[in-house]
């Protein structure tokens, strides 16, 4: 299990009771009943992630998954696909079968008058054979002569768009209100599109109302994972679909007003009375401190709940954690094995010719400093079947799609036959070999991807005299190993970075338990939604929920001291953008912006000489703008409370323009641009900038502490190194002569 219910809350009780009436009545949905139905299309990139499906060799394929949704029922599907295939190939004998779940759906004709010309062409596919996860296979049998054939041959090919749809029209289905369907239907795996989950609260929630549902945003965050997640918020109102409702027995939306108070921390299903078959979640307690305690059981106990609603009568909480600890992150205390980095030891496993990418993922901390390290090891074993020509088979390694190292894969393995093993699940016999790599420290971001391509020839005796295509595999063994041990932490700030794609340094703790989000008294539903939207993507950095997060209003000094800040909200509605002024890099509202310039930008010289000639961040010049455009902004600084401690500020010139921030966050070609201290965020692009007073988190061996420094200012390094030469040579020379004159004076 992910984590035990043991190790997450050392004593929860869970009681079953019946679920409790809704406060307005819930019509029954009949079988029969039409309900609405709803059309969506999957681009093929989508679902394989690639932006031409190749389809090569007379037997060429490819496969991908997608899921179907448990409320969903599936009425139509109609494959819209455009392809374009080799002119040489024999019509008649050549095509491309669409295969569900090894069903054959459709045959896509191969025909003379189309070769060589994008061809657009509609499957129609039965519903029937859809299932929750659905494997889907273009399949490509080609032909270009009748005699002789290569069946590796060049000339054989089709290639599908990306652009090609997969267009699917569902009917919901009503479910039983059941905790034990936890965390569906509210988030589905087999979803592949954004979760987007409406939190819904009283009309004016207050702080602990909002903790609690920061704890459940960050578990639900960390569940969405690669597909991002949103979570609009709702004041005393109820959209229709599936939601989450936070109440207690004095603080609670109008409709459900009738609703019987509860006597501890409770969670219970029932149906959303705004379209009769949508499910609520609902969030129960006395108080904020029974509602922090239902969520942090809903993150860390979902597994042992079921029936329609639960009462939690105990909660211990479990030891804090420690840093650099996230589940999702690489070990820092010892060699990580590869087959704990990926779902399944399936994905370590390839066939044929000319597989597909092995894909190994690695989070490391963005404050790992590797400065003058000789590299990351790996310690990396494979297995593959024997190659017929070891000089033309290999295995390239790569890493964020940047060429590492390639080996020949050889006919004997390592150390001959002594090396071939055979594996219980794969009859062939398959050699072994291993190889030492390091993996270059300045190629490391905080996220990062290995990948190993393995490549086989095959053997052709002439025309026409045979050729033999083997059935070949190849395995990354589970047992390789990554060393991200023994380097320490450092790291120059601010730097809004490592905040866009790891969370830093709020998930230093993957329990957020040094962190303290600052909202405005009166927090709009932007604010609240921006709020629950990050420490989402928090709960996804590190694969664990926020329940030792802190929530904060403007004057709430004593919880600062000691902190990193994640501060909300628009000016002047937040009132620590007025307090800390000096402090800001920029400041935005309504009507006018303020911009910092700083004192030196880069450089040519860079300040090799040590003169003076490096980029100062320190403000010099401030500019006062009066727009009425739209526009949002990160901001980072040191903590005008506690030295060493950060603050990330995230606003714009009106609250729903924070949502324009959350729009560039979700955006990998805009998080490639954001760095420095402040990033204006317009709809379309980002513009980052270096401004304000520049600080330093972590610690650095002391010898590392003195020459990091100096090897900023190369030839001042140069010039102290031969200053330091001469005077150890003069000082050598004195005390030369000093001991041949005590000596001509024994002598005499």
């Amino acid at each position: 299990m992910k984590r035990l219910l043991t190790s997450a809350l050392a004593a929860v009780i869970l009681f079953a009771q019946p679920a409790f009436a809704p406060a307005q009545p819930v019509p029954d949905i009949s079988p029969t009943e039409t309900l609405p139905t709803e059309t969506q299309r999957f681009p093929l990139k989508q679902l394989s992630g690639q932006t031409v499906l190749a389809l090569r060799t007379a037997n060429g394929s490819n496969t991908f998954t997608f899921g179907s949704r448990a409320d969903e029922l599936i009425t139509r599907a109609v494959l819209h696909i455009r392809y374009t295939y080799s002119p040489a190939l024999i019509p008649g004998q050549s095509h491309i079968k669409v295969i569900l779940n090894d069903e054959t759906v459709g045959i896509i004709p191969i025909t003379k008058e189309n070769a060589g010309r994008t061809i657009l062409s509609d499957i129609e596919i039965d519903p029937r054979f859809f299932t929750d996860f659905n494997r889907l296979k273009l399949e490509f049998i080609g032909h270009y002569t009748t005699e002789c054939e290569d069946p590796l041959h060049s000339s054989l090919w089709a290639d599908i768009s990306g652009a090609s749809e997969l267009e699917i029209t569902t009917r919901p289905l009503a479910l039983k209100s059941d905790l034990a369907m936890l965390p569906e239907p509210f988030f589905d795996k087999r979803d592949l599109h954004r979760l987007t989950l409406p939190f819904v609260f009283a009309a004016s929630p207050t702080r602990p109302t909002l903790n609690a549902a920061g704890v459940a945003s960050s578990w639900f965050g960390e569940l969405a994972g690669w597909r991002g997640a949103r979570f609009p918020a709702y004041l005393d109102q109820l959209p229709r679909g599936h939601a989450v409702v936070f109440a207690t027995n004095t603080e609670r939306p109008s409709f459900l007003e009738k609703h019987p108070k509860v006597e501890a921390p409770t969670l219970e299903v029932v149906t959303n009375p705004a379209d009769g078959y949508s499910k609520l979640l609902l969030v129960l307690g006395r108080d904020g401190k029974d509602l922090k305690a239902a969520a942090q059981a809903l993150a860390l106990g979902s597994d042992a709940l079921s029936g329609p609603s639960a009462l939690i009568r105990e909660v211990k909480e479990e030891t804090p954690r420690q840093p650099y600890d996230a589940p999702n992150w690489v070990r820092l205390d010892r060699p990580m094995k590869f087959g704990e980095l990926v779902a399944s030891p399936q994905e370590l496993q390839v066939f044929g010719h000319q597989p597909d990418l092995i894909r190994v993922n690695l989070r490391i901390p963005p404050d790992l400093f590797t400065w003058r390290s000789r590299g990351v090891p790996v310690d990396l074993k494979y297995k593959y079947s024997p190659p017929i020509r070891s000089s033309e088979s290999r295995l390239t390694m790569s890493i964020n799609d940047e060429l590492l190292q390639a080996f020949n894969l050889r006919a004997s393995g390592q150390g001959g036959e002594s090396s071939r093993v055979r594996l219980p699940l794969l009859d062939d016999i398959l050699l072994g070999d291993s190889k030492e790599v390091l993996l270059p420290a300045f190629k490391l971001g905080t996220r990062n991807q290995l990948q190993f391509s393995f490549a086989f020839t095959y053997f052709k005796e002439g025309n026409c005299r045979g050729t033999q295509v083997e059935n070949v595999r190849a395995i990354v063994d589970a047992n390789s190993t990554v060393d991200f041990s023994g380097f320490p932490h450092y790291a120059k700030m601010p730097n809004l970075n490592y905040f866009a794609t790891a969370g830093y340094p709020f998930t230093q703790y993957a329990d957020l338990s040094q962190t303290v989000v600052v909202l405005p008294d009166k927090p709009t539903s932007y604010d609240i939604e921006t709020m629950l939207t990050l420490l989402g993507r928090m709960g996804e950095s590190t694969g664990y929920p926020a329940i030792r997060v802190k929530l904060a209003g403007a004057g709430d000094d004593a919880l600062f001291k000691d902190a990193d800040l994640l501060v909300i909200g628009t000016s002047p509605q937040q009132a620590l953008f007025q307090r800390w002024r000096d402090k800001l890099p920029a400041s935005l509202s309504a009507t006018a912006q303020r911009v910092s310039q700083p004192v030196r930008g880069a450089s040519l010289l860079y300040d090799w000489f040590g003169f003076g000639t490096a980029p100062d961040p320190s403000i010099s010049t401030r500019e006062k703008i009066e727009s009425s455009g739209s526009l949002a902004a990160l901001m980072g600084f040191e903590s005008p409370v506690t030295d060493g401690r950060s603050v990330v500020a995230v606003t714009a010139t009106a609250p729903q323009q924070l949502l324009v921030a959350l729009n560039a966050l979700d955006d990998s070609s805009q998080i490639r641009n954001i760095a420095g201290s402040v990033v204006f965020i317009h709809p379309q692009k980002v513009e980052s900038h270096l401004v304000g007073k520049t600080y330093s988190v972590g610690h650095l061996p002391i010898w590392t502490a003195i020459w990091f420094p100096l090897s900023e200012h190369p030839v001042l390094l140069a010039f102290l190194s031969i200053l330091s030469v001469l005077v150890f040579a003069f000082a050598l020379w004195r005390t030369l002569k000093a001991i041949a004159a005590k000596r001509m004076q024994g002598e005499e």
